[in-house]
């Protein structure tokens, strides 16, 4: 996954270009808000070409995509998106989407209060009920939450065979991601894994199945070393793979080949 997010009108044919000359083949541009779902598709059907196709993903993210519910209702927002779903063939997966319950350095962020709890779980609900719907994988975002994330995924699981999914952007310890393997979902690494404090996502890079993990790079943020805190593109998820081949002792070329073969089975390109 190496999304198209945050690149302007202005740059995106050149942002392109670079990912084309890096070897990157297939692209999904992830929706977080019901306008930035449709941006996403229109995105996909009018710039993919035959060295790179662009699919796209849709979804309302538990932070960014607020402001819809609360203009449109809850109901509305799945209807919408069910919507937006069935009108192209490049939508490939739900999501972003999740639980953010974000403290912050005072304690205080998205998920503290009860309420605003009650509402992301709600809001992900609806989303992981549609993923089995329409039968397209998940694509979960999850911060400081892991126990209820799974707990709700673990629920519909046990009605539907369809659920699949996986964790982007993976930043939890190893027995969060036995947990998550144990479900079913794919584990994706992006440029985090590359940052000097990561450690428990380094022992869980080391560690996951080869045929269970993902890599992207969750443009135009997280940016990997050497570039940290810059802005982040889909050529760079090159610098993802060679790290992770580094951690592992293997050939670069062997790790592309493992995720690319992933993400071929998750998302069915």
């Amino acid at each position: 996954m190496a999304g198209l997010r945050g690149a302007s009108v202005d740059n995106l044919d050149d942002v392109l270009v670079r990912a084309r000359e890096a070897g990157v083949r297939k692209i999904i541009t992830v929706g977080t808000t019901l306008e930035e779902s449709k941006k996403a598709i229109e995105i996909a059907e009018n710039l993919s070409d035959k060295k790179l196709q662009i699919y796209a993903s849709v979804g309302i993210h538990p932070k960014d995509g607020k402001g819809d519910v609360e203009k449109f209702g809850l109901l509305s927002c799945f209807e919408t998106l069910k919507q937006i779903v069935g009108s192209s063939d490049k939508v490939v997966a739900i999501g972003e989407c999740g639980l953010d319950y974000y403290l912050g350095s005072r304690g205080q962020g998205l998920g503290t209060s009860k309420k605003e709890r009650w509402f992301q779980r709600e809001l992900f609900d609806g989303q992981i009920k549609l993923a089995a719907d329409v039968d397209l994988p998940l694509i979960t975002h999850c911060r400081n939450a892991w126990g209820e994330i799974f707990g709700l995924i673990e629920n519909l699981k046990f009605k539907t065979e369809n659920l699949k999914g996986v964790f982007h952007s993976w930043t939890g310890n190893w027995e969060a991601a036995k947990k998550a393997l144990d479900l079913g979902f794919y584990i994706s690494f992006s440029g985090i894994v590359t940052f000097k404090n990561a450690t428990d996502i380094v022992e869980v890079s080391k560690k996951a199945p080869m045929k269970r993990i993902l890599i992207e790079t969750d443009s135009p943020f997280l940016a990997p070393e050497p570039y940290r805190g810059g802005k982040n593109e889909p050529k760079n998820v090159r610098i993802i793979a060679q790290f992770l081949a580094d951690l592992r002792g293997l050939p670069f070329d062997k790790i592309a080949e493992a995720t690319t073969e992933n993400a071929n089975r998750l998302f069915k390109f």
